[in-house]
């Protein structure tokens, strides 16, 4: 079932009958409301309590690292193409470290950054190059510890389109202190203003499609390729010690060729 978001409101977009876990949805979104008196963030299906971003798909890791590398490091990326070519095998270099193969990994950043569909995003200062990174967002339900990979499943509420903004310029220096990214990362994020609940989406979910639009001229539609890890092994990862509570938002991380840099 989907629902959005008009004039405070929440609306269904559905005439079925409300499933349980469309009402474990609504009551999320219910429980969680944007800022009303923000113009840019009015019309969010929902505020998230927090914000953790995956990394689930390899070929989105190695296209970054080409496109990153053709723009800032235009040697390692000669060298790279040579390589494959040669070859015909990935660089290695360019591929996930072995963490990455183990668990499923991610960073947190600034859940209060969140904007609309349709807001204005303004450049920030620092800003030479600001990408769009197409991503499926996990809006959870309920509350998870130290969960079992069934109960992270059942805990998933619905989920939503999310659009990771990333500034190239300063992602791989930022990236390179082992810090994780820090402003090219925190300063806004979007999310659609329709949601849709999980039990509509869980079926497919291997089989996504998504479109990227700009000026109204559709310039990509990256599609789904293989999970790393499911999203209910991400959020029971999470899960392990800390205590996750309904309204928690979780992005799966860029589908591949879901990012601007991964066309350089």
């Amino acid at each position: 079932m989907k629902f959005r978001r008009i004039n405070g409101q929440l609306v269904s977009l559905s005439s079925e009958e409300l499933s349980a876990v469309s009402c474990l949805l609504l009551r999320t979104l219910e429980d969680n409301p944007p800022d009303y008196a923000d113009s840019e963030k009015r019309d969010l299906p929902f505020q998230p309590l927090s914000y953790r971003d995956f990394m689930l798909f390899e070929r989105h890791y190695y296209g970054a690292a080409m496109g990153l590398t053709s723009l800032y490091r235009p040697t390692v990326n000669l060298v790279a193409r040579v390589f494959s070519t040669v070859t015909g095998a990935d660089f290695p270099m360019f591929k996930p470290q072995s963490l990455w193969y183990r668990q499923p990994i991610f960073y947190q950043s600034n859940h209060l950054a969140f904007y609309s569909d349709g807001a204005s995003i303004v450049y920030p200062g620092y800003c030479k190059y600001l990408d769009v990174e197409l991503e499926l967002g996990i809006i959870l339900g309920k509350p998870l510890y130290n969960a079992t990979v069934e109960e992270a499943r059942a805990a998933i509420a619905g989920f939503c389109v999310l659009n990771d903004f990333s500034v190239r310029n300063g992602q791989m220096e930022e990236m390179a202190s082992t810090f994780g990214p820090q402003h090219s990362k925190s300063f806004a994020n979007s999310i659609s203003s329709i949601v849709v609940s999980a039990d509509e989406i869980m079926p497919h979910i291997d089989h996504l499609i998504g479109r990227i639009t700009i000026n109204s001229m559709v310039v990509k539609e990256p599609k789904v390729d293989k999970w790393q890890f499911s999203v209910a092994e991400a959020l029971a990862h999470v899960s392990k010690g800390t205590r996750l509570y309904p309204g928690e938002f979780f992005g799966s991380g860029t589908f591949p060729a879901g990012a601007g840099i991964e066309c350089m």
